[in-house]
């Protein structure tokens, strides 16, 4: 083992942040960002990103990487986090990774990358199969490389049967096959011991919270924001514009409704977040402890 990694998970709005700094303070530690949205420049009201003055003097990482334009996905994450937390621990401090991204977070504890590469021609194959036949070209041959079963994905789902079948061919095995392999992979972070933190608070403190930061958001600009991301970039990525609170703003501009119903959008679709968070946490990461907010 080369170090412990002070985990501090929970929904979004739970108050991470503030928990998080005050425990690196406490710690002498440094902070690690686990969130795929506070990777993008510009993008600081709607992701909630911590300005200097709130750090309070503890350093940053993995934060501010890419353009909002640009793609970014788990292995960037993982590559950067690795670099951060290498640098950290060599100077002397603990680290702390703060955010509450389910796929980045489970890549601390689990393997998320599937090592094989998808030969050109294979993607191609399947590509052009779904541009003719959709779905119903796909699923057929994914059942048949399958030994005549049905693999315990979502078949409705086009992303996830083109990646299974894309798998299962460049590996030339079943799904079950490919999944054990995937298995047997180590964490990225296998080196280091982890500590993980889960905050919690109660439903209705929660949701007045959510309401309240959604108040707080649009009132420091978040409008602004969205019109100066879409002036700036012309085309976000799929993450950036589909981004609570950026696609709802997105929407808003487009009709005629009040700045009090994008407030309500924004603050259902984020509880509705929540909700799907708080099931990721119970089944895909391991929590050490658990602590209530109030």
């Amino acid at each position: 083992m080369d170090g412990k990694l002070y985990v501090i998970t929970g929904c979004t709005a739970v108050g991470k942040t503030d928990y998080a700094i005050n425990f690196a303070m406490k710690n002498n530690a440094e902070i690690v960002s686990c969130d795929s949205l506070l990777v993008y420049k510009h993008m600081d009201i709607g992701t909630a990103k911590p300005k200097p003055a709130d750090m309070r003097g503890i350093e940053h990482h993995c934060m501010d990487l890419v353009e909002p334009s640009e793609k970014f996905d788990v292995s960037m994450f993982i590559e950067a986090a690795q670099t951060a937390i290498s640098s950290i621990v060599s100077s002397g401090k603990n680290v702390v990774v703060v955010g509450g991204s389910g796929f980045y977070l489970k890549s601390f504890y689990r393997p998320v990358i599937d090592e094989t590469k998808i030969p050109q021609n294979v993607n191609d194959l399947i590509n052009s199969i779904y541009a003719k036949s959709g779905l119903d070209g796909l699923v057929p041959m994914l059942i048949s490389i399958n030994d005549g079963m049905c693999p315990p994905i979502d078949m409705k789902n086009p992303r996830r049967v083109m990646s299974a079948l894309k798998r299962c061919l460049a590996y030339g095995k079943t799904f079950d096959s490919v999944q054990n392999n995937f298995i047997s992979l180590d964490s990225p972070f296998k080196r280091y011991q982890k500590y993980t933190i889960l905050l919690e608070r109660d439903q209705e403190d929660l949701k007045l919270r959510i309401w309240e930061r959604t108040k707080k958001m649009l009132h420091m600009g978040l409008i602004h924001e969205v019109k100066f991301l879409l002036s700036k970039y012309g085309r976000l990525s799929d993450s950036a514009k589909n981004a609570i609170g950026y696609r709802e703003t997105i929407n808003w501009l487009k009709s005629n409704t009040t700045e009090d119903a994008l407030v309500n959008e924004i603050s259902q679709n984020t509880l509705k977040l929540v909700k799907k968070q708080k099931t990721w946490f119970k089944k895909q990461i391991p929590i050490d402890v658990k602590i209530i907010l109030r």
